[in-house]
């Protein structure tokens, strides 16, 4: 064993590793905390939209995958341990359904039926492939699970199955979206890069790391107790900002619009989807332009769509977007 190196026994823990998973968690407070304030008014309605907050989330749930593809990795130094491997995606799926089954009941227009713990329970079976077999090959695949999306998209799979998969033409509405492609190649290029860092030895600064002080300590105690800490801080966030609105209700903005801040948050929300801000400009306009035609506007406005004016709503959005390959020229409303 070199002094700038060391392999740690095959089935202690990395402390530096929850570490990183808890560092992980405060990202998705700052990122969480963002849309409870906005929805209860402390913050602009189009502030979770935000490129730069859309990059953030989107960095946030990568450092998650890749963690997710790196402590299965650790897990299976010593040999698969598959009945504790069997018990904690158990966990983790029974904790997805929560979620999607949740999200069903409050948000049922929007609820979330592949978001990151769906992903992170999907990824982890597929990683599997890639536990053994030269790490490059992990790369690889995880470069080529990356790029698919931005090359393939097929209008027959606006469905669930081909939503879930990443290879649909138009996103979902949806509160979550964490689809196999490109995401869970974070996950198995997490597997990768940590069998190459244990080919070559943990350093020695990484694997003697341990927590010292109060905030490192709660850091590696979150990251140990990631999922718990995920199913229950949302509760706890939405509690605490709801009283706060009710000892200090936000003071309210000059008014705007309805059509004006439908556009600015429509225009923020599409931007991540990587069309250009012409085409998110003509997808928002075309969508305002048929609701109202079509005696939806109102309704979708006051968050009091019937099922089957939901339905029509998806219908004209998917009607007005260009194809999730970037088109720029809004698609022609059928059948108004």
């Amino acid at each position: 064993m070199s002094l700038s190196t060391a392999t740690p026994p095959s089935q202690a823990r990395i402390p530096a590793i929850d570490a990183a998973r808890g560092c992980a968690l405060l990202g998705m407070f700052a990122f969480h905390l963002t849309w409870d304030l906005a929805f209860f008014g402390f913050v602009s309605p189009s502030a979770p939209f935000s490129p730069a907050m859309m990059a953030f989330g989107h960095c946030v749930a990568i450092s998650f995958l890749a963690l997710a593809g790196a402590s299965l990795v650790l897990a299976s130094r010593g040999g698969m341990n598959w009945a504790a491997y069997r018990r904690r995606l158990a966990v983790v799926a029974a904790a997805a359904g929560v979620i999607t089954l949740a999200t069903l009941l409050i948000f049922p227009d929007e609820f979330i039926f592949f978001g990151i713990l769906h992903c992170i329970a999907a990824a982890s079976v597929l990683a599997l492939a890639f536990l053994r077999g030269p790490p490059w090959l992990a790369l690889a695949a995880a470069a080529a699970m990356a790029i698919t999306p931005l090359f393939v998209a097929v209008p027959a799979l606006d469905n669930i199955f081909g939503w879930s998969l990443g290879l649909s033409a138009h996103q979902p509405r949806t509160n979550d979206w964490r689809p196999l492609l490109p995401w869970a190649g974070a996950t198995i290029a997490g597997t990768g890069l940590m069998r190459m860092v244990l080919a070559r030895g943990v350093p020695k600064s990484v694997a003697s790391w341990d927590a010292e002080n109060v905030a490192t300590r709660a850091l590696t105690w979150g990251g140990r107790h990631s999922l718990l800490v995920y199913l229950v801080h949302q509760p706890v966030f939405l509690g605490v900002v709801y009283l706060a609105a009710l000892a200090a209700p936000p003071i309210e903005s000059p008014a705007v619009s309805e059509e004006s801040a439908f556009q600015t948050s429509c225009v923020a929300a599409c931007a991540p989807s990587g069309a250009s801000s012409g085409a998110c400009e003509a997808l928002c306009e075309c969508v305002s332009e048929a609701t109202q035609t079509a005696g939806l506007w109102r309704p979708m406005m006051d968050s009091k769509l019937t099922p089957a004016q939901s339905l029509r709503v998806d219908e004209i959005t998917r009607q007005c977007a260009p194809s999730r390959k970037g088109a720029g020229a809004r698609r022609p409303l059928e059948n108004q």
